[in-house]
């Protein structure tokens, strides 16, 4: 067969069909940039740098000069269908990154962000400036100078926020602060492009008062047609976990009708789009049925491709010397410009130094915004030619890439600097954001883990940053050794859950618990699922805690109440699971015994206060527990009790109460020597945490003398049904208060005193067992 035939090639007259064209030059991008970063992965590349590699290999610098395949890359009238499918993937992935901007990070850092952000115009505008010195003789621009400088000026101080969002995921730094201030600043940095790029437009065409009030007009319209749309749909299938494909359709045509609508007015439509996405409405079933759909396709299809299509843009065959020269010095102002602003920011925000060569250097990556100006209708401008919109797409495709290898060493180079720095709650101060990671099996622990969200994360509008993750274990079902369909297993045959080992109608209903939450107290709750054998799902929690970066992992205990009173136990390979997250994870573990009945209840839409004391006996477990509680202690429908477990054969010494009271806001812990002993560091930390919440009236303190473990017991018995929620360290060492405690123990990963509050009949109370990070040199004890 004819190779025109088969790729659908113009013949004679017929008319032409770019859709072939555009498909396998899509495909060969795809193609090329795995390849490209397989091999550039082992050094620490980002994905989109592979992906503008494999554009410029399609480019006419390199595949593209072959003259069979620029007839088929480069045909005659492609470039509009090029436009507007590069129209399509830019609307997609700017609305998806509006989805999944971190709200509350950005209103906290948002002077941070402001700041580098404007440094960065202000440094890259001055060099513009003088760099017109060089220009306007080099390019011999006799006229219309100004509209020249502000096409310098976005040409060197644009940041394109899809390659810093994608390179910083790939690198696993989305989570860390640095990582999130880096994208807020890439997000404000291309947002200030765009007005820019406005006002550009405006000044070459006109006018344009008219055309940005209906702008704003129908983007605030899309807006609060969401606000309504987002709550109506899931009531039309209660029962379904997401939003049917069409529904998904109808959200993503309303975007694409004000997108095109904003860009026939010649007004960019990607601040609009953002904005849709960012004031989408954040809970509930169709924010997650979205984000959902969107992200597997765009990540990794949409973005590869756009990557791609930057590289594929790069031409430098009609360069000559002094355009070679002026590619040169665009490149090196674009990263001096970003170094100078952004190391300015640093000093004035008092950044630490060792982000301080980063930051700017992936800052200096360009992107749609860039090229959108470059493709502008400049052709009244004597000076814009060919050749003058080569040399600036040519400077866009060098510095991003120079840019991102450069900041890909860097990481590299520093990778203890960017590393999640392991500390413990005990150093962990309340100003900081707290991290914490729940993981449940289904609805019944679900509700139990949104409770001690509930708790942790203060009294309603209380402004403490915190962010709250569950993440949804799936064990995966073993292999049958027999072929048998459902209906022919029996009642032992191993399909007793039959769907719900897949975590499908368990999902429905933790979605539906996490989004009844999220109505009462505004409190955002991220979802991760985690499906995998049990028999490695102790590695997968633990690496996760590495990449989300959290400060301590709450385990479900593996018995629950039941209805009655009573507890059952889930299995063994439960509790062997918390076993091993115990001993290995990087981090703070907390395991809750959940007693949903009688025990602690979620505090908002509580109706009176709940009384949760904190056990302390000694050791760096207690004091890990106690270091939680300072949470719970901002918490206006918690009252809390410390009671703290003295030995009566100890040698008399002035009471915690009676300790003097330092001016200080701030929990701190003294760096004590070597010869110190762990009685004067638990002391130390019992005095600072006295002086700041119990003096103040927010904890009650309580003093216990016990002479060993029965008379211990005995006390725990008192107070067993005054509280309904208690927490403990888990081990203690050799401790005289708990000897004789573990005769009668049954489990021991909750430790002596865990294991009796979790088992005893006179406790009616949860309990949380809080065991702090193992480390390499740290024995595993069970109490």
């Amino acid at each position: 067969m004819d190779p025109k035939l088969l790729f659908c090639l113009p013949q004679g007259d017929e008319l032409f069909n770019p859709l072939n064209t555009m498909f396998i030059q899509m495909a060969c991008i795809l193609v090329f940039s795995q390849l490209f970063y397989l091999l550039l992965k082992p050094c620490g590349q980002a994905g989109p740098v592979a992906q503008i590699l494999a554009g410029i290999v399609l480019s006419p610098v390199l595949l593209s000069r072959i003259p069979k395949v620029k007839e088929f890359f480069l045909q005659k009238n492609a470039a509009a269908y090029y436009s507007f499918f590069s129209f399509v993937l830019r609307t997609s992935f700017m609305f998806l990154i509006g989805l999944e901007v971190d709200l509350h990070f950005m209103k906290r850092n948002f002077k941070k962000a402001a700041t580098i952000a404007f440094s960065s115009l202000v440094a890259c505008g001055l060099l513009s400036l003088a760099s017109l010195l060089i220009f306007i003789p080099l390019f011999h621009i006799k006229e219309d100078r100004f509209t020249f400088f502000l096409v310098l000026l976005i040409t060197l101080c644009n940041a394109a926020s899809p390659v810093v969002l994608r390179s910083i995921a790939d690198w696993k730094l989305n989570t860390s602060e640095i990582g999130r201030l880096t994208m807020s600043c890439a997000l404000f940095i291309e947002i200030t492009n765009v007005v820019i790029y406005t006002v550009v437009i405006a000044i070459i065409s006109g006018s344009m008062i008219g055309d940005l009030v209906l702008f704003i007009f129908a983007t605030g319209a899309l807006v609060l047609l969401n606000r309504f749309l987002a709550p109506w749909l899931p009531k039309r299938n209660p029962k379904e976990k997401y939003l049917s494909k069409a529904e998904t359709l109808v959200f993503f045509i309303f975007l694409l009708i004000i997108a095109i609508t904003i860009e026939s007015y010649d007004v960019n439509s990607a601040v609009s789009v953002f904005a849709i996405g960012i004031l989408f409405p954040r809970q509930g079933k169709t924010h997650r049925t979205l984000i959902q759909r969107l992200s597997y396709p765009i990540y990794e299809f949409v973005l590869p491709v756009y990557f791609g299509y930057i590289g594929f843009r790069f031409s430098i065959t009609a360069l000559t010397q002094r355009y070679y020269l002026g590619l040169v010095i665009i490149v090196i102002l674009s990263l001096a410009g970003k170094l100078i602003g952004v190391i300015s920011a640093c000093i004035y925000l008092k950044i630490p130094k060792k982000y301080w060569l980063f930051l700017p250097t992936i800052l200096s990556v360009k992107g749609h915004v860039g090229l959108l100006i470059l493709d502008a209708n400049f052709t009244e401008k004597k000076w814009w030619t060919t050749t003058i919109h080569d040399m600036m797409v040519a400077a866009l495709v060098v510095s991003t890439l120079v840019s991102g290898v450069l900041a890909s060493f860097l990481l590299k180079a520093r990778e203890k600097d960017f590393a999640h720095q392991k500390t413990s709650l005990e150093s962990h101060d309340t100003n900081e954001e707290l991290r914490v990671l729940s993981c449940v099996y289904g609805v019944r622990t679900a509700r139990g883990s949104i409770s001690l969200i509930s708790a942790l994360s203060g009294s309603r509008g209380a402004s403490k940053p915190f962010t709250p993750l569950l993440m949804h274990l799936v064990p995966l079902p073993k292999k049958r050794k027999s072929e048998l369909l459902y209906h022919e297993h029996d009642e032992d045959g191993g399909n007793v859950n039959g769907d719900d080992e897949f975590g499908t109608n368990e999902g429905l209903e933790i979605n539906d618990s996490i989004d009844s939450f999220a109505k009462d107290s505004k409190i955002l709750i991220q979802q991760v699922k985690l499906v995998t054998q049990m028999l490695n799902m102790h590695e997968e929690i633990c690496n996760a805690t590495e990449d989300l970066r959290v400060s301590i992992v709450f385990l479900p205990f593996h018995k629950h109440q039941r209805i009655d009173g009573k507890t059952t136990n889930d299995g063994e390979t439960f509790r062997q699971m918390n076993r091993n997250v115990l001993r290995h994870a990087p981090c703070s573990i907390g395991i809750f015994v959940d007693r949903n009945i009688t025990g602690f209840q979620q505090p908002h839409g509580f109706d009176s206060v709940q009384h949760v004391a904190a056990l302390f006996f000694g050791g760096p477990d207690d004091r890990e527990a106690l270091a939680l509680c300072k949470w719970l202690a901002n918490n206006t429908l918690i009252h809390l009790t410390i009671i703290q477990f003295i030995s009566e054969d100890s040698e008399a010494e002035t009471p915690i109460g009676n300790a003097t009271t330092r001016d200080n806001n701030e929990v701190f812990i003294e760096v004590l020597g070597r010869d110190q002993t762990e009685h004067e560091t638990d002391r130390s930390f019992l005095e600072e945490f006295y002086n700041r919440f119990v003096t103040t009236g927010q904890v009650a303190f309580i003093e216990k003398r016990v002479s060993s473990g029965p008379h211990t017991l005995t006390i725990l018995r008192e107070i067993g049904e005054m509280y309904s929620l208690f927490v403990v360290g888990k081990s203690r060492g050799d401790c005289p208060m708990t000897v004789r405690m573990k005769d009668w123990e049954e489990c021991p990963e909750l430790g002596t005193v865990g294991d009796f509050l979790a088992s005893s009949l006179d406790v009616n109370a949860s309990v949380l067992v809080v065991q702090r990070q193992r480390h390499s040199h740290d024995s595993f004890i069970d109490d």
